[in-house]
């Protein structure tokens, strides 16, 4: 129960050395009269700066995150909290459509009320909460999912240090001193230790002991601190400690001293993970059982019948999370389900789906699992991929290649007597002339990113199409490579920044060679204001401004995929919604607000004529496109190559 790709955080010259069984030892702050607690010198670990607070938002964030300290885990649902803060599994789906469930996620999210165990009366220590939890393995097949109860207990103690003369100074300073013991107790609901889990260790339970002493000289307004971590459980009787458990405890504790380190109290939010962008548009727990289920489903043939040069796991695990995705998103946007949870063969309960188009498709598996999912659709590429081959008839014939070409470069190209460099490209095209309402889907498309709210709302300004784009490397509309500049308020101050101006590496590397720095860069990416700072940033507001700028409503959210490309932009969403509930409730649909078709058209002019003027306007770029189209079409690449 632990992963070790982390350096160690403590220093292991301080440790014993000898096996754990020959350095437990009776727990003198854990006593119980049912149990016997133990633990051991080599499981503490003193000196620590972190106020209470912050190992409390940290034993927070790890209560649903527990996949941070198990490989084997997925998360863990939050199924009962006393203080009633932190949010069940229910709770984050109540304004999502449930229309239905597979086996699998009934055997996951359905078990019935779940009662916490009775809480342990501990010598010092008052009980403040109770959480009750639902670990969710990886695997179903191989393990099965536990519920475990979590008592929070704390002590505080504020004294005066008596001098010499039982008065309180201290080398005659006042002197005070206050000690807090924080402690957080896992027990399993486990009737015997057969029933217990491969990914849950070998014990009755298993606590987090965090003591901190703060000492304050009152005249000099001198302050000193220290806490100190430790680990206490409670074995088996007679069961030994084998070295698995030793080192999952080793590596539990050593986790806990590294988060500890990257863990901040945010006044906004301090009972749970919170991310504005993470988990936004749909519940973690819906995306990531579906995401099982497909992966149980598909991966295995997929992997073994791959055809392509590429490594078939980044690919087919990459697109089976976008697949979980979009089935949950769509199941609450239009109230559709997968064929497996249909109620009947006639598909009827999918009929509000408008379809969906997977521009830029690359391998197709996207597409096929899709298909076989039961949501009509179809997707193009401008380069056919040896993987479409491994696919049903059915499936293939849904596969087109095709090179797109944006509307208002066909008209420029048209009005400029050019209109044969469009019969020239080797290959069909395509100009995002869509059916109405169809879902869009952008995956990593590359030169097609910025396109992609410009090509939901061309082909019906008066209701533009939902889409999601997942941007990748940073093009301009001409197709070119260009880095645009980060969004106004994020704009460096320095004259001569000239981000932006021409054709970039995607993928820099530092000059100086300096890690430490690097490793900074990384770290600073997480947050907002240096996200747009970097060219995937930029090119994701990018992507969001011209949605904005057209009249379209976009969000953006991280997707748990296997990508460091993982930001979502989503387009419509509201509105489709609103729209299939108008007609679910048997409500007229042309009660919601109307968008102007007329200022969107304009809108989308005015943004193209805008963009195209770096390469010296509309027909110029539009010439630039068609030759890059050519050469994608006849590019002999691995995968999706590097453009579509």
């Amino acid at each position: 129960m632990g992963n070790a790709r982390n350096k160690n955080p403590r220093n292991v010259a301080l440790l014993s050395g000898k096996p754990l069984a020959d350095t437990i030892e009776a727990s003198t702050a854990i006593i119980t009269e049912q149990e016997e607690w133990v633990t051991s010198k080599d499981l503490t670990e003193p000196g620590l700066p972190h106020v209470p607070e912050v190992m409390h938002a940290l034993n927070l964030f790890l209560l649903g995150n527990i996949n941070v300290n198990s490989s084997h885990l997925y998360r863990a649902d939050i199924l009962h909290d006393s203080l009633g803060l932190l949010k069940t599994p229910q709770q984050k789906e109540q304004t999502f459509v449930q229309t239905g469930n597979s086996d699998l996620v009934e055997a996951l999210n359905t078990t019935g009320l779940v009662e916490p165990l009775p809480a342990r009366d501990i010598s010092g220590f008052t009980l403040t909460r109770t959480v009750v939890r639902r670990l969710i393995p990886r695997n179903p097949k191989l393990d099965r999912p536990i519920e475990q109860t979590c008592h929070f207990y704390e002590e505080v103690k504020i004294a005066p240090v008596s001098g010499e003369n039982g008065d309180a100074f201290t080398d005659g300073k006042p002197t005070e001193i206050s000690l807090r013991r924080d402690l957080l107790v896992y027990s399993p609901h486990i009737k015997s230790k057969e029933d217990i889990p491969y990914y849950h260790p070998m014990l009755q339970a298993l606590a987090y002991l965090y003591e901190y002493k703060h000492e304050h000289q009152i005249s000099s307004d001198e302050k000193t601190s220290a806490g100190t971590l430790s680990l206490h459980f409670v074995l088996y009787p007679g069961e030994p400690v084998p070295t698995r458990l030793e080192r999952t405890l080793h590596i539990l504790l050593n986790n806990q001293i590294r988060l500890a380190r990257t863990t901040y109290l945010s006044e906004d939010k301090q009972e749970e993970d919170y991310n504005p962008n993470k988990d936004n548009i749909v519940p973690r727990h819906l995306v990531q059982n579906t995401y099982l289920r497909l992966k149980l489903k598909y991966a295995s043939d997929l992997c073994k019948r791959w055809v392509e040069n590429t490594d078939p796991s980044k690919h087919v695990f990459e697109d089976l999370s976008i697949t979980a995705f979009l089935i949950e998103l769509w199941r609450n946007m239009y109230g559709v389900v997968p064929a497996d949870e249909q109620k009947d063969n006639t598909g009827d309960s999918n009929r509000n789906f408008p379809g969906f188009v997977d521009v830029a498709c690359g391998n197709g598996v996207l597409v096929y699992v899709l298909l076989m999912e039961g949501y009509q659709g179809w997707g193009f590429d401008a380069r056919r991929r040896k993987t479409w081959s491994i696919f049903p008839d059915t499936v293939q014939a849904r596969l087109k290649e095709e090179i797109y070409i944006p509307k208002p470069f066909v008209d420029a190209l048209t009005a400029s007597g050019l209109e044969g460099e469009l019969h020239n490209l080797g290959v069909g095209f395509h100009s995002g002339m869509f059916p109405k309402d169809t879902f869009i889907i952008s995956n990593h498309a590359d030169e097609l990113t910025p396109w992609t709210p410009l090509m939901a709302a061309q082909a019906h300004p008066e209701s533009p199409s939902p889409f999601i784009a997942i941007p990748c490397c940073s093009h301009s509309l001409s197709g070119a490579r260009y880095r645009y500049p980060p969004p106004k308020a994020q704009r460096s101050t320095d004259a001569n920044d000239t981000a932006g101006t021409a054709e970039v590496e995607q993928n820099p590397q530092p000059a100086s060679g300096d890690l430490k720095a690097l490793r900074k860069d990384k770290k600073d990416e997480q947050s907002e204001t240096v996200f747009y700072k970097s060219m995937y940033g930029a090119l994701t507001a990018k992507t969001m401004s011209i949605s904005e700028e057209i009249g379209c409503e976009v969000e953006k959210t991280i997707l748990r995929i296997p990508s460091t490309r993982n930001m979502g932009v989503i387009g419509g969403r509201r509105a489709a919604t609103d729209i299939w509930r108008k007609k679910l409730e048997g409500s007229d649909v042309l009660d919601i607000a109307e968008v102007d078709g007329e200022a969107v058209v304009n809108g989308i002019m005015e943004v193209v004529h805008r963009e195209c003027l770096r390469e010296g306007g509309v027909s110029v770029a539009a010439r630039i496109w068609t030759e890059r189209a050519k050469c994608l079409h006849l590019k002999s690449g691995k995968g999706k190559g590097n453009g579509h």
